[in-house]
């Protein structure tokens, strides 16, 4: 069974695609009349799409429902400070050397923001996952770098141990903010035949306003010269 924004989509396309068929008409007219004496002073026959009114009937199939979310703004400075304390205890150590703590600290900061945007995108915490695995990632450049443990230590750093802490402290400090359900998967049946055997109250029917708007290349120079296309609306 078809989605319903595909079985829609295509039926957008296919009026497309017919207006794209008549410009291409259009194209083979004008050379035909570019060629006649009598012709050529005739305007050419161009078609335009205006308003398309529709009225689709289909059956509701299968209708999947998910949960999105959305989360309280992170608090930073306590959300950093409470990861850099976890990450600094899994080397062992209760401070960091200055230059390796600002970097640390930096490091934080632009995650965070990293991870805010994509709570607000994907609704959900399977971005702390990443979140927690890149800030392990780059605890370990940083002790490599600024020898924060011993050589020695450094490759028996449970870094799944250490970035499942991280996960767990960051997930107890994002708090939900709302949350709501919403379709997430649609099916419907469409084909005539089939929609002849559903109860009729079973049909719901789709009233579809569809409008051209057009698009054309411009040609536009700039004060230096330059000349650029841009599509724009006609």
């Amino acid at each position: 069974m078809p989605n319903l924004n595909e079985y829609l989509g295509s039926i957008i396309s296919s009026i497309t695609n017919a207006r794209v068929m008549a410009d291409i008409q259009t194209v083979k007219v004008a050379e035909e009349y570019a060629k006649h004496d009598l012709l050529k002073h005739f305007a050419v026959p161009h078609m335009r799409v205006g308003d398309v009114e529709l009225t689709i009937p289909v059956a509701l199939d299968v209708l999947t429902e998910k949960t999105e979310t959305q989360y309280q703004p992170i608090d930073n400075t306590k959300f950093n400070s409470l990861i850099y304390r976890e990450l600094t205890n899994s080397l062992g150590r209760t401070s960091l050397p200055s230059k390796a703590s600002k970097a640390l600290r930096a490091l934080l900061v632009e995650q965070t923001h990293v991870l805010e945007q994509s709570l607000r995108i994907k609704q959900d915490l399977a971005s702390v996952a990443d979140y927690s695995q890149l800030a392990v990632r780059q605890l370990v450049q940083l002790a490599e770098e600024y020898q924060l443990v011993s050589r020695e230590s450094l490759p028996k750093l449970n870094t799944e141990q250490i970035a499942s802490r991280v996960a767990a402290v960051a997930t107890q400090e994002i708090k939900v903010l709302s949350q709501r359900k919403v379709i997430e998967n649609l099916n419907v049946i469409a084909e005539s035949h089939k929609l002849r055997e559903e109860k009729p109250e079973n049909i719901i029917y789709i009233k579809l306003k569809i409008s051209e708007d057009g698009m054309e290349w411009q040609q536009m120079e700039s004060s230096n010269g330059e000349i650029s296309r841009r599509l724009l609306p006609e």
